[in-house]
């Protein structure tokens, strides 16, 4: 009797396989058309029916936010509108205040990348991303310090996260804080011990410590790893111009300036580097040709005033080599205080008045756009200044830099 009663209970709960089956469906259809798979739904959708969706409902936060992220991956610029109504609609997302904050610093918005960024990094303090993102934009006004407490502040949660003390390292080289750059590119390094832009920065850090046998076996190391990276192989062969050991470096170097003249065979720098390997050489009336058109091509490049010099006082064109020594000294002088108002920059990176005195000297420099792009960050802190203004229309009218001073 028991056993009868227990039987009947049991198939009071059975249900039968098709109702089950509707249950299940009808459970995966609630779940498909419901909020919680929509941006799983938003996911796999192509951007047009996504963009007919955003329209017809502008407050459909996760629709802006996959085309804004979409487009933003892709690099196109167009994801700075999707981004911006996604941001409206939720600032506090982490992804979305990072992505738009990007794709505006690309566009050279500076003043909102900065506070998109800003508020990426207060809504989500140790949201990686978020961190690096506003360490660069730090770095683009060259207030390397801010960049760097930005980059500390990640690898405080983070240790394992190279790219971000690759970045310290630059910060701190920047900052002429050569024994912290070099423990940061070092702690990049063992995290990834063959990234050829990690050796070829380690290269910069050994030399400027006075390690120049460690700093060219790095860069050496990153130039076999990253044999077609322009930037690298320019790197080596300078490195070994401006450090050379002995006869074989030389070699080396002859080699690395053919590699670079391989891959961009009007690359501004290749007679500088045929000159500076001739004189080197003692071949000093090729040094002298090479260096003369290195003169035209690249101007702003104090190294060639120098190598000429020393090249027409070999060849006892003694007047030309003094001419040139002394512009060479002007510029150093120029340099260095262009240094000196960077460094200040780095710890008041919103005083117009410094951009201003950097443009000044760009100027002098005949850095026409090094000049315009300062003072267009002055007016970025100073939007209603009339003599700034003023100032960037003279630069970017028809005169020269000498008669727009």
């Amino acid at each position: 009797m028991a056993t009868s009663v227990l039987a009947s209970r049991k198939l009071r709960w059975q249900v039968p396989a098709g109702v089950l089956g509707v249950l299940i469906l009808g459970a995966g259809a609630v779940w498909w058309f419901g909020p919680w798979s929509k941006a799983w739904r938003y996911q796999r959708m192509d951007l047009v029916t996504l963009r007919r969706k955003a329209d017809a409902d502008p407050k459909d936060f996760e629709a802006w936010r996959e085309i804004g992220l979409r487009l933003a991956r892709h690099g196109d610029k167009l994801a700075a509108l999707p981004l911006t109504q996604a941001f409206a609609l939720r600032p506090s997302d982490p992804y979305v205040a990072t992505a738009l904050g990007e794709v505006l610093l690309a566009s050279d918005r500076i003043p909102e990348a900065f506070q998109v960024l800003k508020a990426a990094v207060a809504h989500n303090p140790n949201f990686p991303l978020a961190r690096m993102a506003l360490g660069r934009l730090y770095q683009r006004r060259s207030s390397y310090l801010h960049a760097s407490e930005q980059f500390e502040a990640l690898v405080a949660v983070d240790r394992n996260f190279p790219e971000a003390w690759f970045q310290l390292a630059v910060c701190y080289l920047q900052m002429q804080q050569s024994a912290k750059a070099k423990a940061a590119i070092e702690e990049a390094l063992r995290q990834r011990p063959e990234d050829p832009s990690f050796l070829a920065l380690k290269g910069s850090v050994d030399v400027a410590v006075g390690e120049v046998q460690n700093g060219i076996a790095a860069t050496q190391r990153a130039a076999e790893l990253a044999p077609r990276n322009l930037r690298i192989q320019v790197n080596f062969a300078n490195m070994l111009l401006a450090h050379h050991r002995n006869p074989e470096d030389l070699q080396r170097a002859a080699a690395a300036i053919a590699r670079v003249e391989q891959l961009d065979p009007q690359y501004p720098l290749l007679p500088y580097m045929r000159g500076e390997l001739e004189r080197l050489r003692g071949n000093w009336a090729a040094a002298a040709r090479h260096l003369e058109q290195a003169v035209r091509a690249t101007p702003n490049q104090n190294e060639v005033y120098f190598a000429l010099s020393r090249t027409y006082r070999r060849l006892n064109r003694v007047r030309e080599a003094d001419r040139l020594l002394e512009i060479y000294r002007r510029r150093q002088d120029l340099e260095r205080r262009i240094d000196e108002i960077r460094i200040a920059l780095g710890g008041r990176p919103d005083d117009a008045s410094l951009y201003v005195k950097l443009s000044e000297l760009q100027l002098q420099l005949n850095d026409r756009y090094g000049a315009e792009d300062s003072l267009k960050t002055a007016l970025q802190i100073r939007p209603g200044d009339s003599a700034l203004q003023r100032r960037l229309r003279q630069l970017q009218g028809p005169a020269s830099a000498q008669e727009a001073q």
